[in-house]
C-alpha cells in the first residue's frame, strides 16, 4: 500500500490582491487529508474510491474504469464528476498513468472535521498529484483553479509567502513573540458568500495604489515584533479593503463589541476567524455561541 498525506490551509493576509499578483501569508495546518492506494489483484481496470470523514464515516464512493475513467457506480454523482473531471486532468498530465491492466483501491480520510473548510479540494489535487507524479500546480490550473496558495500550503510544513504571478513559495520562519495570544474562532458552519465576495472584488475597477498598499501590509506582517503592531497591521488592512469592496468586515457584522481584532481568513465569509486575546474572550466567543476555539499553535505548522 502506498500513503501519501496533504496539509489542509488557512489564509492570513492578501486575500483578494493575490489574484493580481501580490503577495499572500499562508498558513499550512497540522490536519490535513490522507490517500491510500493498494493495487486490486481481483480486479482488471477498475478504480474503487472511498472517500472517509475524520470520524471514519463514509462521506462519499465511487467506481471508475481505469482506462477510461467512465464512472460506473457512485453515491453521489455531483462529488463523482468532480473526481472524475481531476483524474482526467491528471490523466491529461501523465498519459501513461491509469492502464487497463491494473486495478486500484483508493481511499482518502480527513484529519478535521469536514465543514471546517480547511480545504478539502486542495489536499485532493496534492494526493492525486503526488500519487500520479504529476505538479499539483498544474493539476490545480485545469482543475479548481484556484490562486494556487491552498495548494501551496498543501506540501510546505512552515508559514508561507505566496504570489501567482508566475507562481512563486518562500517558507517562513516566524519569531512572533505574540502566539500564545491568538486563536482560530470557527463560525459554526461553512459559509457560502465566499465565491459572491470573491466574484465582487474580480468586477471592481483594479485600484493598483492600493493593491501595492496591501501588499506592503502583507509583508509587514511577517516582521511585526509585538501584537499592538500585528493588530494595527490585519485592522487597517481590512479597514481599505473594506471601503474599496464596499463590504463590511465580520468583526462589525458579528464582534462588533469586542475589544480585540477579530480577522476574516482566506476570502470574507469564510469558515474561521483569527481573533486575537484578551480577557475573558473565551466566554465572550462561547456566550455567542462559538465554541470552536483552537489556538494558533495547536492549528499551524510553524
Amino acid at each position: 500500500m502506498k500513503n501519501f498525506r496533504s496539509n489542509g490551509k488557512l489564509f492570513l493576509i492578501g486575500e483578494y490582491i493575490v489574484m493580481d499578483g501580490a503577495k499572500a501569508f499562508a498558513l499550512p495546518t497540522k490536519y490535513g487529508q490522507c490517500l491510500f492506494v493498494e493495487q486490486n489483484l481481483l480486479q482488471k481496470n477498475t478504480l474503487n474510491w472511498k472517500a472517509k470523514k475524520h470520524d471514519d464515516s463514509l462521506w462519499f464512493e465511487a467506481q471508475f474504469e481505469l482506462n477510461s475513467l467512465k464512472i460506473i457506480s457512485s453515491t453521489n454523482h455531483k462529488l463523482s464528476e468532480s473526481l472524475q473531471n481531476s483524474l482526467l486532468q491528471a490523466k491529461s498530465l501523465n498519459s501513461s498513468f491509469f492502464t487497463s491492466n491494473l486495478s486500484y483501491n483508493c481511499e482518502t480520510k480527513l484529519e478535521y472535521p469536514q465543514e471546517w473548510g480547511l480545504g478539502s479540494s486542495s489536499t485532493l489535487i496534492d494526493l492525486i498529484s503526488q500519487w500520479v507524479d504529476i505538479n499539483p500546480f498544474e493539476l490545480n490550473k485545469l482543475t479548481f483553479n484556484t490562486s494556487g496558495y491552498d495548494v501551496a500550503c498543501a506540501h510546505h510544513n512552515q508559514p508561507i509567502l505566496f504570489s501567482n504571478h508566475p507562481i512563486n513559495v518562500e517558507e517562513l520562519e516566524l519569531n512572533w513573540n505574540f502566539m500564545d495570544d491568538l486563536y482560530f474562532v470557527y463560525l459554526n458552519q461553512k459559509q457560502d458568500t465566499q465565491a459572491v465576495v470573491g466574484n465582487h472584488y474580480k468586477n471592481k475597477e483594479k485600484d493598483w495604489n492600493l493593491i501595492h498598499h496591501l501588499s506592503d501590509l502583507v509583508l509587514k506582517t511577517i516582521k511585526v515584533e509585538n501584537l499592538n503592531d500585528f493588530e494595527d497591521i490585519l485592522n487597517e488592512y481590512q479597514d481599505k479593503l473594506a471601503i474599496f469592496m464596499q463590504q463590511p468586515k465580520v468583526k462589525d457584522l458579528y464582534f462588533s463589541d469586542y475589544e480585540g481584532t477579530v480577522k476574516s481568513l482566506g476570502a470574507w465569509g469564510g469558515d474561521f476567524v483569527l481573533v486575537t486575546k484578551r480577557d475573558g474572550f473565551e466566554d465572550y466567543f462561547k456566550q455567542k455561541g462559538y465554541n470552536i476555539i483552537v489556538p494558533f499553535r495547536e492549528m499551524i505548522l510553524i
